[in-house]
C-alpha cells in the first residue's frame, strides 16, 4: 500500500499532521516501533500506518502511545492549531512611522498591526498641531476607522465634513478623499485604524 502522503500542492490531513507528530516524537525519544509497541501495547503495524496517516487512530490509542514515548498527548495535535498574528503595545509606546502627512505635521505612532487569511490592519496614533503647514488628501485601498481623543477639528470625507470632537468616531471607505480640512484647537490627537483586503479589493 503506498504512503497516504499530501501532494506537493496539498494541505496534510489532520490524520497524516497527527501522525507525523508520532513519528517526530518517537524518533526524538529514540524508539524503534517495536521499542514502542511494546512500551504502548499497540501493535507496529497499527503504529506504521497512524503515522503514515493511513488510519483514524482513537483517543485511546494516541494517549497509549504519548504514555509510551513519554509526552503529553497535546504534543500529537501542536501541528494542528492556526498561529495568529497579533500584536500587544503598552500604553504610551508605539513605533514612529513616517507616512505620507509626516510632512505637513502629522506625527504618526504605530500601534498595532496584523495579518490574517486575505485580510490586514494597521493602526495608528496620530497627532497633529497648528498651524499645518499644508493638508494633504489622502486617498487609499481599504476602509477606515477614526476616533477622536483630544482636541477638535474638521474632517472631510468625499464632499462631506465633519465637527469631530473627543469620543467621536467616523468610519468610511478610504478611496473617498479624506483628510483633516481645519484644526479647531492647537492640538489634536485620534487613533485610526486601516484595514485592507489582501487581494488589493476592498
Amino acid at each position: 500500500m503506498e504512503d497516504s502522503a499530501p501532494g506537493p500542492h496539498s494541505a496534510p490531513t489532520l490524520d497524516q499532521t497527527v501522525g507525523a507528530a508520532v513519528k517526530h516524537h518517537r524518533m526524538l525519544a529514540g524508539l524503534t516501533l517495536a521499542e514502542l509497541s511494546r512500551q504502548a501495547n499497540v501493535s507496529t503495524a497499527m503504529i506504521s500506518k497512524i503515522e503514515r496517516g493511513q488510519v483514524s487512530a482513537s483517543l485511546a490509542t494516541l494517549e497509549a502511545l504519548a504514555t509510551g514515548i513519554d509526552v503529553p498527548l497535546i504534543n500529537f495535535f501542536a501541528g494542528t492549531v492556526r498561529w495568529s498574528d497579533m500584536s500587544f503595545v503598552k500604553a504610551g509606546e508605539g513605533m514612529t512611522v513616517q507616512r505620507l502627512g509626516s510632512d505637513f505635521g502629522h506625527v504618526y505612532k504605530m500601534i498595532g498591526r496584523a495579518n490574517a487569511d486575505h485580510v490586514s490592519f494597521e493602526s495608528f496614533d496620530v497627532t497633529l498641531e497648528n498651524p499645518l503647514s499644508s493638508r494633504p488628501v489622502y486617498i487609499h485601498r481599504g476602509v477606515e476607522f477614526i476616533h477622536m481623543v483630544e482636541g477638535e477639528m474638521i474632517f472631510r470625507c468625499g464632499d462631506a465634513k465633519y465637527h469631530m470632537c473627543p469620543g467621536d468616531s467616523l468610519s468610511f471607505d478610504s478611496n473617498s478623499a479624506h483628510c483633516p480640512e481645519k484644526l479647531l484647537t492647537d492640538k489634536v490627537r485620534f487613533i485610526t485604524v486601516i484595514s485592507r483586503a489582501e487581494n488589493g479589493q476592498t
